[in-house]
């Protein structure tokens, strides 16, 4: 009996006591799961109903808009070259024709950053006689671009200087192309155009189907780029130092050049 009452006052002396642990229920995380999953699928098919919706009550149309502009600048290809025993030689002769086209294109007001070389090659020529190569001699050859600008308000400009430097022995003038040196305008009006031809097309798709256009969801630009001369009186062509082909007062028609621009664009019906 002592020895009973010792342990308990012990016990209750230390404050001892032991508290149940309850099991963690797998079964309220599998509802709570449950709800989250639910409620995700419920967004998920507001937000497809939505789309759907929204693609029932809209129209994409297309549109292309193309400006024509004429010509305010043209680039040239002026190609020259010499064959002599060495080198040296045909170098000269070669940097006498430089100098010559030099001259021609400062008096015309060229600037010299409208003036660059694209190739200058010093190479042995060889011919072939009785299926023998035979060495001719040095070749020394020179390529430059050269940009003339201001052909609108001095149309002279160009052919004249086209007639002073096919004067020049062994020079060949190729890849005429005439362009428009700022396009920045031309291809606002373009995408203006067509955004109005697309606009054009929405409206008559939404009065066939007795609806009405509404705000605009999306815009996208496909390609925005320069045309072929479509409307050019003359391409690219290729000039050879020859006297025939030029005389005084000698006309080349510019034709036009364009820019294109193509969008496509997404109504709201109504």
């Amino acid at each position: 009996m002592g020895k009973n009452t010792q342990n308990y006052s012990q016990m209750y002396h230390y404050g001892i006591s032991v508290k149940k642990i309850m099991p963690i229920s797998f079964k309220h995380i599998n509802k709570a799961f449950t709800g989250i999953a639910l409620s995700l699928m419920l967004l998920f098919l507001i937000g497809c109903s939505t789309k759907v919706q929204e693609n029932q009550n809209s129209v994409l149309v297309s549109g292309i808009g193309t400006v024509f502009a004429q010509p305010d600048m043209v680039q040239i290809n002026i190609n020259f070259y010499h064959t002599a025993p060495t080198t040296r030689e045909a170098k000269r002769v070669v940097d006498e024709t430089m100098q010559r086209i030099l001259k021609i294109l400062q008096d015309e007001n060229i600037e010299e950053k409208f003036i660059k070389t694209v190739s200058l090659n010093y190479d042995v020529e060889y011919d072939y006689r009785s299926g023998q190569r035979i060495r001719v001699g040095q070749r020394a050859q020179q390529s430059i671009v050269v940009i003339v600008n201001d052909i609108i308000d001095n149309p002279e400009r160009f052919p004249a200087l086209l007639d002073k430097i096919t004067a020049i022995n062994r020079v060949e003038i190729q890849n005429i192309q005439f362009d428009v040196e700022d396009k920045t305008e031309l291809f606002k009006q373009s995408r203006e155009l067509a955004y109005q031809k697309a606009l054009e097309k929405a409206n008559q798709y939404a009065e066939l189907s007795g609806r009405k256009i509404g705000k605009v969801l999306t815009i996208t630009e496909g390609v925005s780029r320069d045309i072929a001369q479509t409307r050019a009186l003359m391409g690219n062509v290729r000039f050879q130092a020859a006297d025939e082909y030029f005389s005084d007062g000698s006309y080349i028609p510019a034709g036009e050049r364009g820019v294109t621009s193509e969008i496509n664009v997404i109504f709201l019906l109504e």
